[in-house]
């Protein structure tokens, strides 16, 4: 089995090397080219523009760039590319935990010094999601946007119904006194839902509780507080009905593509509610401008609020950031992009496309709400309510310990979420493995590594344990 591990791993970093070394390429005489390892999302191509454009009156230089959306999120491939001394100059990534492997595969760029004399700091950024590119008090990159989650709701349902819509007061309570109204079997036979999708771990960090012990040196998550949390998430589907199993969405889903999954999903008749991020207007836009060009009406009646809360308001963050290949032959044009990531130009072009929010604080505003220009299209003004800045104010990433990969922590807690929702495990039950399974991997990490190790007796003692 070693040697059958092994030569996979050699014939999958022949084959990543392979495909880079014979990619199609286009020659700029004197103009340098930088290679993006983004998503295809159309707004990259106006972005792109925007750079150009923008560096050319900043630097008295033409530059070029292409995107490479081949390897986008790839976290292997980009490894493997790096450490081999080739890949894409710039490589996106998404939150903390992918940015800990990066630092740890030691791939990509400490652009801390630069960032303070070219003023694209953390401080510009909204606090939430300054973990997703500073690690050990270092800068690695720059955001691209932030996205957060709103509560996303179809108007009409709500109309229907007699209901007001929701604010940004509502309880978990309130939503269950509304719920029932928009939940049932439809004439078909098929089942509609209060709420398509929630985020577990938020409802639980709603509720008070925690992950980790102050300085991460224990798990805690098998709290009363997250186990009533947990168990209130299990029972919105398995008990009520409010929420669709897994099961019921793999049932329902339909076909994927950019801007489509659980998106498209949304706009069936299944739904009335969702946990959803603002990019997912960019899909909705270009359905009504389809359908408004042939003379329809415009066919999403949307509001936004925040999610319901237990005891405090939370809502789960995150950040798209760009990083600088180690190996860049073009490390002087990538810190470029970066500064230029920080730009009003950038910032506000995110905002006007719905690219989620803009991490530069200060350019979420204008005077449609949080963007400038032309309002969306009818129906979607929810996506300039100026909710999406509102829910920034108490937005966090998750919590992370120097003791266990954050990566490790989301593959324990998806495989216990799994179990509890088949029913083969109870809430309390499933919190429980995985607490003695995050606190059993910190222990094993410590006795490998005398450092860490080190680490650990330090912060034990500031948390007042022997």
């Amino acid at each position: 089995m070693k040697w059958v591990f092994w030569g996979s791993l050699a014939l999958a970093v022949s084959l990543s090397l392979l495909a880079w070394a014979t990619r199609p390429s286009e020659h700029f005489e004197g103009v340098a080219q930088l290679v993006w390892a983004t998503d295809d999302n159309p707004a990259r191509q106006e972005q792109i523009e925007l750079f150009k454009a923008w560096h050319l009156q900043h630097y008295g230089e033409k530059i070029d760039i292409r995107t490479d959306p081949s390897i986008y999120m790839s976290e292997d491939k980009i490894v493997v590319q790096a450490l081999a001394g080739v890949g894409p100059d710039l490589f996106d990534y998404f939150g903390h935990t992918t940015l800990e492997s990066y630092v740890k595969a030691g791939i990509i760029v400490d652009v801390t010094d630069v960032a303070r004399a070219r003023g694209f700091t953390p401080e510009q950024v909204w606090e939430g999601v300054r973990p997703s590119f500073v690690y050990g008090g270092r800068e690695y990159g720059f955001p691209d946007n932030t996205c957060n989650y709103a509560l996303i709701y179809k108007k009409d349902f709500f109309d229907k119904a007699g209901l007001r819509y929701p604010s940004g007061d509502m309880t978990w309570d309130d939503f269950m006194k509304i719920a029932g109204k928009l939940s049932g079997k439809l004439p078909n036979g098929q089942r509609q839902f209060a709420i398509m999708n929630i985020d577990t771990k938020s409802m639980m960090y709603s509720n008070g509780a925690q992950l980790f012990t102050p300085h991460g040196t224990r798990c805690i998550l098998d709290s009363p507080q997250a186990i009533q949390a947990l168990q209130f998430a299990y029972d919105l589907s398995h008990t009520y009905h409010y929420l669709p199993t897994a099961g019921d969405l793999a049932s329902q889903a339909s076909a994927g593509g950019w801007g489509g999954g659980t998106a498209n999903s949304f706009t069936t008749p299944f739904y009335a509610m969702r946990m959803g991020g603002r990019y997912e207007f960019i899909a909705w836009q270009r359905d009504t401008e389809a359908l408004m060009a042939r003379g329809k009406p415009a066919p999403y009646h949307l509001g936004v609020s925040p999610m319901p809360r237990f005891k405090i308001p939370y809502g789960g963050v995150g950040s798209r950031c760009t990083g600088i290949n180690r190996n860049s032959k073009n490390i002087k044009y990538a810190l470029r992009f970066l500064e230029f990531l920080s730009s009003e130009a950038f910032n506000r072009e995110v905002n006007r496309g719905f690219d989620a929010l803009a991490s530069v604080k200060q350019y979420c505003d204008g005077p449609t709400g949080i963007a400038d220009g032309p309002p969306p299209l009818p129906g979607l003004e929810a996506a300039n309510d100026p909710v999406w800045k509102e829910i920034m104010a108490y937005g966090h990433e998750g919590e992370t310990s120097p003791f266990i990969l954050s990566a490790k922590c989301d593959q324990y807690f998806n495989d216990m979420w799994g179990l509890v929702d088949a029913g083969q495990l109870s809430p309390a039950e499933g919190l429980h493995k995985f607490t003695r399974q995050v606190n059993a991997k910190i222990q094993l990490n410590i006795s490998r590594d005398s450092q860490l190790r080190a680490l650990y007796t330090q912060c034990s003692a500031a948390e007042g344990k022997p």
